[in-house]
């Protein structure tokens, strides 16, 4: 962070250069002015004869250094000439999307554009700009923060307000991107500060919608709608149809995680009603995508269709492939949501085939994975292949989330053809994974939660910082008035007793900030101890069946395995329902997933407080009857088979296959128990379904 005190010793600095220039063409002037007084000493010396000899050896001298001056300029007036053509090189690589080119051109051009001429400098500062954007353009944020650095220093040496305040906010833009949320709100709050001082309108806008996108990284939303929402007025006053529309999208993202969805709707709709006007079409199409995705989520399809084709035409005429590949797979999840499978998986393909095109691994990733999942049960050897390669790619980006969607897909390939002791792998993966992203998670949102305190925190300093501003120009201007010794005394005198009431007013408005900012973080601490009750309690059950949802059943199942002395009694059932596949196929998958709530609702019914039922997967749960010997889990199972069978759901009759298995049969894991349970259910399965079998070594496994 630049410190806003640093600024008046930057202009002293900037200030004692200039006096250094000034102070090198006053000798000049003086040795030239010498050079001419000794001559004409000499010449009032000597006899007529002896002048011209007198004259020469000054003339000679002075002439030398006509030329040494001249060959110095001539050399400064080379180096820039030759810094502006490798930065007009760089220009056209720039254009022409040659980056790695630019970036040598522009450094090239650094070496002649050393002097410290202020032209020189400024050259430079913008020479600094040029590669920072460069770099920005191949996602390099590392180097794109540090040229824009070196940029901001030299733009401070040459004390231009302007382009401080500009570069600022660039720089805290690079900070963002790299997740340095507090040195970000440091330069955007520098940038706004800075242009508060100086008149640059447009300036301060793109400041203050920079210092929008930031507050809302870090959850604090109306403080984000408040600062872009004064840069929408501004561009509406200067009637700017590129900033209004940046600004109303942004808005409509902020709304977006604030889930005001008509709110988000409206703004993304301001964008799209000014289309006819010369605007970014990126910004357009934005929009359109975003609005795209909130109606596939409320179930709009033929306008989310109409959005996102829309969206597409705009990046395939901007020739943007990695965006339109992303329309592409949007539009595919719009038919995947409608049922009409083909169709998506024909835009899933077309958007990777984009995506391997332009060598965006991550959009390959976000393609091959809804792919393969469609594909489980049409073609499950690709979509297993499909998945390995989404798995694969992953890892490379370093991704868990799409690490643990793809196993999770793999997992329900492998049991589709009935490879149990592989899907059981990928279930180990896939828990294991989803723990880890978990504590990441929390560790994200902590550093999120540090952030909007600091930016709480720096907002306070600032206030506080500008009081002392104002107090210290004050003392100034009165220590610099010429008045009277008794005046002067009585004034002073005045200045500290109005110094000591704005201290205690300070200290006491301070404590008070204090006192509030702790109640408002113990506050934040008990709402967020509330959350967190919520979310475990989430994160355990199935959001569809409120049974306890994988994870928190191997949980259960590895505790109590933990010692097997003390086990005793332990049993387990693995439960299928019958034929679900043509329940979905005739009734629809809302009615489906009504059947597997109905199911869940009965098993749960018919077991102890203290056992668990658990949706393992799909259609398929398993219940652990703790302290209950085989002969009884099966006559628990055959109540269950009992009960479903003679039940209507929905005026659908529905059967269940039952596997059973007990720790008596010497299972070491809690694994192992599952699986032979699982394979007495595929017993039942195949004796002709609505059975309840009882697992064995006959069986195998």
């Amino acid at each position: 962070m630049l410190p806003y005190i640093t600024l008046y010793r930057l202009k002293a600095v900037n200030f004692s250069c200039k006096k250094l220039s000034l102070l090198s063409f006053f000798l000049t002037l003086f040795f030239t002015s010498a050079y001419s007084q000794e001559s004409h000493f000499k010449t009032s010396e000597v006899k007529t004869s002896e002048v011209k000899t007198s004259e020469v050896i000054p003339n000679a001298v002075y002439t030398q250094k006509q030329s040494t001056l001249g060959d110095i300029t001539k050399r400064h007036e080379e180096q820039l000439s030759i810094a502006l053509t490798l930065i007009g090189k760089g220009n056209t690589e720039y254009q022409q999307k040659n980056y790695d080119e630019a970036i040598v051109q522009y450094t090239d051009a650094l070496k002649y554009l050393s002097e410290s001429d202020e032209e020189i400098q400024k050259h430079r500062g913008e020479t600094y700009t040029k590669i920072a954007e460069t770099y920005k353009r191949i996602k390099d944020r590392e180097k794109t923060a540090l040229f824009y650095k070196k940029a901001l220093d030299t733009y401070t040496v040459l004390q231009d307000q302007k382009l401080m305040a500009r570069t600022l906010n660039t720089l805290a833009e690079a900070e963002r991107y790299l997740g340095n949320y507090e040195t970000s709100l440091d330069y955007s709050n520098q940038s706004l500060e800075l242009h508060e001082q100086i008149n640059d309108p447009e300036g301060k806008a793109k400041a203050l919608t920079g210092a929008g996108i930031i507050y809302r990284y870090i959850g604090r939303y109306e403080k984000s709608l408040k600062s872009i929402y004064e840069a929408h007025l501004y561009y509406k006053k200067v009637n700017d149809a590129n900033g209004i529309t940046n600004t109303s999208n942004q808005m409509g993202l902020a709304y977006t995680r604030l889930k005001e969805f008509d709110l988000a709707k409206s703004f993304y709709q301001l964008t799209i009603d000014l289309s006819e006007r010369k605007i970014v079409p990126n910004t357009l199409a934005s929009a359109l995508r975003e609005m795209a995705v909130i109606n596939l989520e409320s179930g709009e399809y033929q306008s989310a269709k109409v959005m996102i084709e829309k969206a597409r035409d705009i990046y395939k005429k901007d020739n943007s492939k990695s965006n339109e590949s992303l329309a592409v797979r949007i539009l595919g999840n719009v038919f995947r949501a409608q049922g009409d499978d083909a169709n998506a998986i024909a835009y899933y393909r077309e958007s990777l085939f984009i995506s391997t095109e332009v060598g965006s691994k991550l959009y390959q990733v976000k393609a091959l994975i809804p792919l393969g999942a469609i594909l489980i049960g049409k073609n499950t050897e690709e979509a297993i292949s499909l998945l390995n390669n989404a798995l694969e790619l992953s890892a490379q980006l370093h991704n868990k989330s799409y690490k643990l969607y793809a196993y999770r897909e793999l997992r329900k390939a492998e049991k589709s053809r009935g490879n149990i002791a592989e899907s059981l792998r990928y279930a180990e993966e896939e828990i294991s994974l989803s723990s880890i992203i978990q504590n990441e998670k929390e560790g994200n949102d902590f550093v999120l939660e540090k952030a909007s305190l600091y930016s709480h925190k720096m907002e306070i300093e600032l206030e506080l910082l500008r009081e002392k501003t104002r107090l210290d120009q004050l003392k100034l201007a009165k220590k610099s008035n010429e008045i009277e010794i008794s005046e002067q005394a009585r004034m002073i005198a005045k200045l500290e007793l109005t110094k000591n009431k704005y201290a205690n007013t300070a200290l006491a408005s301070l404590l008070i900030l204090c006192l509030l900012a702790i109640l408002y973080t113990y506050k934040r601490f008990l709402d967020s101890k509330k959350r967190n009750r919520e979310l475990r309690y989430l994160a355990a059950r199935d959001p569809l069946t409120n049974s306890y949802n994988r994870r928190t059943l191997f949980e259960f199942i590895d505790r109590d395995f933990t010692n097997l002395d003390l086990l005793g009694e332990y049993s387990i059932l693995m439960v299928d329902i019958d034929h679900f596949k043509k329940i979905n196929d005739n009734y629809g998958h809302s009615t489906g997933d009504y059947v597997i709530s109905a199911v869940a609702n009965t098993l749960q019914g018919c077991v102890r407080q203290n056992d668990i039922v658990a949706r393992f997967g799909g259609e398929e749960f398993c219940i652990v009857l703790p302290g209950t010997t085989q002969e009884k889990a099966i006559s628990i199972a055959e109540v269950m088979r009992q009960k479903i069978e003679t039940s209507h759901f929905d005026h659908i009759s529905v059967t269940c296959s039952f596997g059973v298995s007990s720790i008596h049969f010497n299972a070491k894991t809690s694994l192992e128990l599952i699986e032979q349970a699982d394979i007495a259910l595929y017993k039942s399965k195949a004796l002709g379904r609505n059975q309840v079998t009882l697992w064995n070594q006959t069986l195998g496994g």
